[in-house]
C-alpha cells in the first residue's frame, strides 16, 4: 500500500487517483471510507461528522476505518489531513509499504483553504490558527513518512512525475 499524506488541500487525493489509474490500482480516500461508515443513507460530509461527533468521536471513526483498510494489500490511500493527529490510527498506517508526505508551501495550502472555505475551528483567526496547525502537523508528517515530496505549486502531472520517481526511488 502506497499511503499519501499531507495538509488539506496538499493534492493527496487528486495525486492518488491519478497514481492510482496509472499503476491500474484501486484508489481509497480515508475521509470518504469513513463517512461511508458513519453516515450510511444519511450522505454526511467528514466535516459534517465531525461537527456531529466532536473532534474525539471523529478521532475514533477514523481509527475504526484505518483498521478496515487491509495496509498489505496493494492501493493507493489517501489520508484525513489530521489523520496523522490520530496516534492509533497512524500505528495502523505505519505498516505500508510507503508513506509519502506531500510537503506543500504553506502560504499556498492557506490561499487554496481560504478559497474552498474557512474550517470553523480556523475562524477565530485564520492565518495563525492555521500556522499553528500547519507547523505541528508537518513535524509529525515529516517524522512519519519514507518519502517527502516539497511541493510549491507545480502541475498536477509535473508532482506526478515526482511522485512516481520518488516511489520508484525506495522500492
Amino acid at each position: 500500500m502506497i499511503i499519501l499524506m499531507g495538509v488539506k488541500h496538499s493534492g493527496k487525493t487528486t495525486l492518488g487517483k491519478k497514481l492510482a489509474q496509472e499503476l491500474n490500482l484501486p484508489f481509497w480516500d480515508l475521509d470518504n471510507l469513513l463517512e461511508k461508515q458513519y453516515s450510511g443513507e444519511r450522505s454526511l460530509t467528514f466535516r459534517e461528522i465531525y461537527y456531529e461527533l466532536g473532534e474525539d468521536g471523529f478521532r475514533e471513526l477514523e481509527y475504526r476505518a484505518a483498521k478496515k483498510i487491509d495496509i498489505e494489500k496493494e492501493g493507493i490511500l489517501a489520508l484525513g489531513g489530521g489523520t496523522i493527529e490520530n496516534t492509533r490510527a497512524v500505528e495502523i498506517i505505519k505498516k505500508a509499504e510507503v508513506l509519502v508526505f506531500l510537503d506543500t508551501d504553506e502560504a499556498i495550502l492557506f490561499d487554496r483553504i481560504k478559497n474552498r472555505g474557512i474550517p470553523s475551528f480556523l475562524l477565530d483567526s485564520p492565518k495563525t490558527l492555521f500556522h499553528e496547525l500547519f507547523i505541528r502537523r508537518r513535524k509529525l508528517y515529516t517524522e512519519t513518512a519514507d518519502v517527502i515530496l516539497e511541493l510549491k505549486d507545480e502541475n498536477v502531472e509535473t508532482v506526478l512525475s515526482l511522485l512516481k520517481k520518488a516511489i520508484e526511488d525506495i522500492k
